[in-house]
């Protein structure tokens, strides 16, 4: 019923004129265009007239009282001509005369930059075209995928259980949990997958294809408490995770997904530890970027798992022209992109403001993408961070470099959250986790959501199968030959 009332139309403002019936729609159209009756009674004489006007209407005497009371001011039809005439109270004796006031060009440095900047934002250009598969030579087989169980009090075995059950996928690779028996017992009892079963190994040469393989790495009775990591949690996942890389550099498996991890309670065992992506690079000893990937954006960082306070000081020309090529290389040879268009961010509020806000655009990050320029690749930059994904520039480039974590994690995460994909771009194998952590809060009930983690197992083998037709293609260039004189 309030709503009624409040839809209801509402009866006009009438004149006396129109209660006798006048219903002309012209003088209705020119008393809308002043619908505050106090203007036309700021002057005496208008009051004057209104007051008499209302006299002759019969209208209510307080509109007369009203007018009045505006009179006090000046009484006089003189001193009213004489207000009107110097309305400017500033004008007068005493005041400096207006001045002619020229501008100054801004330097060629500026208008160079604002030049520069105006620039970055006409593209030409889309994301590049990938390699059509029917042109790449069929080189493809099932690979073999090693799966680390990440905290064992966390939802990594719930996951990888939720993804293994479905059995089509198994068509597409053979999978290799690092873990023991007893754990993924515990697991599959706790959120009651108990039809579920592991193929039990004791080393890669025991798994069988077209099961669910899963290697015992250790017989200890580890004691568990879902929901809340432990010292014992985070060692054994580290053990988990040496196992797989063990593996992967013999050659027994083609590539490592990696369940999440506490990194704070391996870091307590383990010093200077911060992460899958360190620790992998350091096994291997590869240069490597990590690289967010979803079907709508691929983001990567020039600075890992650091402080924030830490971000400008970590920052130099090689570390960013490392972080180009890195990402341009593994768009390539990973993503089958043709030629890679990269977009570089700036680190300072409006990529700093022409160096208002900050230097580090000006010094260290266009002069490393100036020199990381190639006729391979398209690279742009940089660009303020502020404002670029929410006017969808992302969608012009194959992929988004930040200066640090937070600035393109914040806006990947908030697009693709539980769909995206962890990868490791410049590592030797082929190495993918979800986009989520341990999840302690839902471990052992059965709820957490394995789609992150299926689809990390999916991009894992689709890099693979790229990754072994980009190497069959390129293996044996063919050599320019000098022009003969």
């Amino acid at each position: 019923m309030s709503d009624s009332k409040d839809n209801a139309q509402k009866p006009s403002a009438s004149t006396g004129d129109d209660k006798s019936g006048n219903n002309d729609p012209n003088r209705r159209r020119r008393g809308g265009r002043n619908r505050n009756p106090r203007r036309k009674t700021e002057t005496p004489d208008m009051g004057k007239e209104i007051g008499a006007t209302s006299q002759r209407s019969n209208a209510k005497p307080q509109v007369i009282d009203r007018n009045k009371s505006d009179q006090n001011d000046d009484n006089s039809e003189d001193g009213a001509r004489r207000n009107n005439r110097n309305r400017n109270t500033n004008k007068g004796k005493g005041t400096a005369p207006a001045r002619n006031v020229k501008a100054t060009p801004v330097s060629e440095s500026v208008q160079s930059e604002l030049a520069d900047q105006a620039a970055l934002y006409a593209n030409d250009f889309e994301g590049s075209s990938s390699r059509a598969p029917e042109t790449i030579p069929n080189v493809l087989k099932k690979p073999v995928i090693g799966i680390t169980c990440g905290d064992l009090n966390g939802v990594g075995m719930e996951v990888i259980i939720k993804s293994l059950e479905d059995k089509a996928i198994l068509d597409l690779f053979t999978p290799v949990v690092f873990a023991s028996s007893k754990l993924a017992s515990y697991h599959r009892n706790a959120i009651n997958r108990r039809d579920f079963n592991f193929h039990i190994c004791d080393s890669v040469d025991d798994i069988h294809r077209g099961k669910n393989n899963l290697i015992n790495v250790w017989e200890d009775n580890v004691e568990l408490s879902l929901g809340t990591p432990t010292d014992v949690s985070g060692s054994y996942a580290l053990k988990s995770i040496d196992a797989a890389i063990a593996a992967a550099k013999s050659g027994e498996i083609d590539a490592i997904v990696t369940a999440p991890i506490n990194k704070h309670n391996i870091a307590d065992g383990l010093e200077g530890f911060t992460g899958h992506t360190g620790y992998l690079a350091s096994a291997f000893s590869n240069e490597v970027l990590m690289l967010l990937t979803s079907e709508q954006l691929k983001v990567a960082t020039v600075t890992g798992h650091i402080p924030v306070s830490s971000v400008s000081e970590s920052l130099t020309e090689e570390a960013i022209i490392n972080a180009i090529s890195i990402l341009k290389d593994s768009l390539k040879r990973d993503f089958g992109k043709i030629k890679p268009t990269i977009a570089v961010l700036g680190l300072n509020p409006h990529a700093g403001e022409m160096g208002t806000i900050g230097k580090e655009e000006q010094d260290i990050i266009a002069p490393a993408i100036a020199k990381s320029q190639s006729k391979d690749a398209i690279i742009k930059g940089p660009f303020p961070a502020d404002g670029f994904f929410g006017q969808g520039f992302d969608m012009k480039f194959d992929a988004v470099l930040g200066m640090y974590h937070d600035q393109v994690l914040i806006p990947f995460k908030a697009i693709a959250m539980g769909t995206g994909t962890n990868f490791t771009a410049g590592l030797e194998i082929v190495r993918t986790s979800p986009d989520h952590g341990t999840a302690m809060n839902v471990a052992g009930k059965g709820v957490a959501d394995e789609n992150s983690f299926r689809g990390s197992l999916f991009s894992a083998i689709d890099v693979f199968h790229q990754r072994t037709m980009y190497d069959e293609m390129t293996k044996n260039p063919l050599k320019k030959q000098k022009d003969k004189r």
